[in-house]
């Protein structure tokens, strides 16, 4: 346990040196990139990180506000609405998505590559959907396939029309 205690500090060190290594502004920085204003008080933190203690530790670790590591403020946000990082980490994965995806020429809903009505029956797919095609026994599943939750007959999840395909 100790080991794995002690191997879990060193990777984490491992991350700041490595991001202070490459130039990485500070969390405050990457925060003000994605819209959420200056900080120059760990107080303006607050929307963030919610936990009052914990910015008073940050304080106490770094001195000034905008000496926080990203790694370390990203992780210590609190999540955005029905997600799993905070808004800062959000923003930076967001961007690189969109980034990646636009940069996509073979990316499904770029210009010229589907028809609007073939685009629409595209996007009424869906894992739980694939689940009800592809098995005999299962007849409910969670709409969203990835969440627990109410089951909702197969019956009743929205099904692809490939007649938009035909010419």
């Amino acid at each position: 346990m100790k080991e794995q205690l002690l191997g879990t500090s060193v990777k984490q060190a491992s991350l700041l040196q490595r991001g202070r290594d490459h130039g990485h502004p500070s969390y405050t920085k990457y925060r003000e990139l994605c819209g959420m204003g200056v900080a120059t008080t760990f107080d303006h933190l607050s929307r963030e990180i919610l936990n009052t203690a914990t910015r008073e530790k940050l304080q106490k670790v770094y001195g000034r506000v905008d000496r926080i590591d990203l790694w370390v403020g990203g992780l210590l946000e609190d999540p955005v609405v029905r997600g799993l990082v905070g808004p800062t980490i959000a923003c930076i994965v967001g961007a690189q998505f969109k980034r990646t995806r636009d940069g996509d020429r073979f990316y499904y809903e770029n210009p010229g590559v589907f028809t609007r009505a073939q685009l629409s029956e595209i996007r009424k797919s869906s894992l739980s959907r694939i689940i009800c095609d592809n098995s005999n026994t299962i007849t409910v599943v969670p709409r969203e396939a990835f969440r627990l939750g109410h089951l909702t007959p197969c019956s009743q999840i929205p099904q692809m029309n490939l007649r938009k395909w035909k010419e």
